[in-house]
């Protein structure tokens, strides 16, 4: 029991542990992704820019029509320095080898790489040169990118309509506050966010484990014998506020284990009481036939009066042999023969029980009526054991019914009309509501303090000939007669016979 505890207490502590270290997995996986999308997202503004401002400057520049040369290099002077276009960044206009034309940047130093021949500045950077190689070659717009701490800087190369130049847009966008903006806006939100969320996870498993544990140690109390454990009430009622951390399966079971227990409970209970009554039920006939026996050895009694205790002695043994009968007898009622099983006539079968209770009627002067709401009632199954169940029942009606008293026995059939149902009702006190359930279970009788004849067996044997048959029954309260209401039924004889 403990290494099944230990196991169980180990696989809990794997499965949290799993499931948080899964949890931070996908949390990482996800705030590495956010923090690349918002790194891509920003490239893409920043090459959007620059791809914008190439097409749109290189657009007005081609539509200069039939300007002058001096007019067009004023316009093209004014559109490179127009706020505009220069916010976004350097700009140039180049020839496809390179050699500058015209720019909006007069520092030396802000120049890329390059040389100054016949005092034209000329662009030696091979990854430009090779951006206005593609451009020319491709005759559309091309842009690079190059990634640095910081910064981010994109260079769009466009073609100037037919005129053979090519404008180069240098664009420079800072990144510096990438990292600010994320932490703020992503990373510490998500990581309070994980730790509200394995905190809330590790609360809400370790509040939900508490039924089961509850469950697991009533269960282990039981395997020690103790019937009188039983789950507590927080976890077997859905309305109270547990319902929120209880689910109405782990109720509903812990519901069940108690009932369980609590019949368990009150058949240990009935089984001591009917060992006590069993033991004083042999003990009592023994102690007569040791005394007879004793007597008649002894020379107390004399020869001629023995076939007289002889006789009391075969009485008080043939008390034994029912009582061991009965005990023995319960075990097996459930196994039905089916070479046994014959269609029988009931209402042929209720006549002969009547006739034969017929005594016991007249003694107590009660008056029994059958009615028949089927016209005729045959029935399928074992003859014998079925007629003792209606003796039982009927007998248990006249044992409970008073002086003047009535009974009925109804014969009808099931609502669905495929088994017999039967109905014996009495003018008797009846049985109290909350005892009415345990009337069948072996050894149990309504009042123990009472020295009542049998050893609770008798409701007990007839359930388990009808369960042994596929039927069943229950006790109810007579509606009309105010006495106890036996409700069961018999099996109807197959479709294919």
């Amino acid at each position: 029991m403990k290494q099944n505890k230990g196991l169980s207490a180990s696989f809990v502590v794997f499965l949290n542990s799993f499931l948080i270290i899964s949890t931070v997995i996908v949390f990482a996986v996800l705030i590495f992704l956010s923090y690349e999308n918002m790194n891509n997202s920003l490239v893409d503004d920043n090459v959007r820019i620059a791809r914008d401002t190439g097409e749109n400057l290189a657009a007005d520049l081609a539509s200069t029509g039939a300007m002058s040369d001096e007019d067009v290099s004023v316009f093209t002077d004014f559109l490179l320095k127009t706020k505009l276009y220069s916010s976004t960044g350097n700009l140039y206009i180049t020839d496809p080898r390179g050699a500058v034309i015209k720019s909006n940047i007069s520092e030396p130093d802000m120049m890329p790489e390059g040389d100054i021949r016949g005092g034209v500045f000329n662009i030696t950077d091979p990854q430009i040169l090779e951006l206005i190689e593609k451009s020319a070659t491709e005759n559309e717009q091309r842009v690079d990118t190059e990634r640095k701490t910081s910064e981010i800087n994109v260079i769009s190369c466009t073609p100037i309509g037919d005129s053979g130049n090519f404008l180069l847009v240098f664009h420079r966008g800072d990144t510096s506050g990438l990292k600010d903006d994320y932490r703020s806006m992503v990373l510490i939100p998500a990581l309070i966010a994980m730790t509200v969320s394995v905190i809330l996870f590790v609360g809400f498993v370790t509040i939900s484990l508490r039924p089961i544990k509850a469950i697991s140690r009533v269960i282990s109390r039981v395997a020690e014998g103790d019937y009188s454990a039983r789950v507590e009430g927080k976890y077997t009622n859905s309305d109270e506020l547990s319902v929120f951390t209880v689910s109405s399966d782990l109720a509903d079971m812990a519901t069940t284990l108690n009932n369980m227990l609590e019949m368990l409970e009150n058949q240990e209970k009935d089984r001591n009481i009917f060992i006590s009554s069993v033991a004083h039920d042999i003990r009592t006939p023994l102690t007569s036939i040791n005394g007879f026996v004793t007597a008649m050895t002894d020379g107390t009694i004399p020869p001629a009066n023995h076939r007289k205790y002889l006789i009391m002695i075969k009485n008080e043994a043939d008390r034994i042999r029912r009582l061991v009968s009965s005990m023995t007898e319960a075990s097996s009622l459930t196994h039905v023969d089916p070479e046994m099983m014959e269609e029988f006539n009931l209402e042929e079968m209720l006549e002969d029980i009547v006739s034969n209770l017929e005594p016991q009627l007249k003694e107590k002067q009660i008056d029994l009526k059958t009615v028949y709401e089927v016209a005729k009632p045959i029935c399928y199954g074992e003859p014998q054991p079925l007629c003792r169940v209606l003796v039982n029942i009927i007998s248990n009606a006249i044992k409970f019914t008073p002086i003047g008293g009535n009974i009925r026995v109804t014969v009808s059939k099931t609502e669905d009309g495929k088994r017999m149902q039967m109905n014996v009702e009495d003018s008797g006190p009846g049985v109290e509501k909350d005892k009415r359930a345990r009337v069948f279970e072996s050894f149990y009788k309504t009042d123990p303090s009472r020295k009542q004849a049998g050893f609770g067996l008798g409701l007990y044997i007839c359930k388990q000939i009808l369960i042994g048959h596929g039927q069943s029954i229950t006790l109810d309260e007579s509606a009309d007669l105010g006495g106890a209401n036996f409700i069961f039924t018999l099996p109807l004889p197959p479709e294919d016979k």
